[in-house]
Parts: C-alpha cells; sequence; structure tokens
C-alpha cells in the first residue's frame, strides 16, 4: 500500500451539478487551492480555469472530469492524497 506523502482536501469544493456556472465556480475553486500547495507545484490549472460551455455531445462536466482525471494522475505518481 501506498504511504502518501501529502494530503490535500478537495473533495468539498467538487460539485455534482452539470451546469457551466457550477462546473467553473467549482473547477476554479480547485485551482485556487491546487495554485497554493506546494506538492502541486508544477502541474497547470490553467485549463481549470477555462471550462469550454460544450455543445450538445460534450459538456462542460466532461471537460472537467478529463481534468479532474489529470489532476489525479498527478498526485497518483506524487503520492498526494486527495481528500
Amino acid at each position: 500500500m501506498a504511504q502518501w506523502l501529502y494530503h490535500v482536501r478537495l473533495r468539498s469544493l467538487m460539485t455534482e451539478l452539470e451546469d457551466w456556472d457550477s462546473v467553473q465556480a467549482s473547477m476554479n475553486a480547485i485551482a485556487k487551492v491546487l495554485e497554493t500547495s506546494p506538492c502541486f507545484r508544477g502541474f497547470s490549472v490553467k485549463q481549470f480555469r477555462a471550462i469550454p460551455k460544450g455543445d450538445d455531445v460534450i459538456g462542460p462536466v466532461d471537460y472537467a472530469n478529463r481534468l479532474i482525471d489529470r489532476m489525479y494522475d498527478f498526485a497518483d505518481q506524487n503520492r498526494i492524497w486527495i481528500d
């Protein structure tokens, strides 16, 4: 079992709402925490602040989920526990 070096609280910032305003607000809040967390140094949050509104096929939540997946991959590689 991996021993985590860092713990970052983000789950309370995630939303279950799927409208663009809610998703963008959530991603901005997450980006703010990541930017101030030394353990996420080197991880770009630029796209977190510019979630596309989407279209009939791909919505803003789809874009956000891809970015969240990248965040979790970075966290796993750097032994960061996201709570």
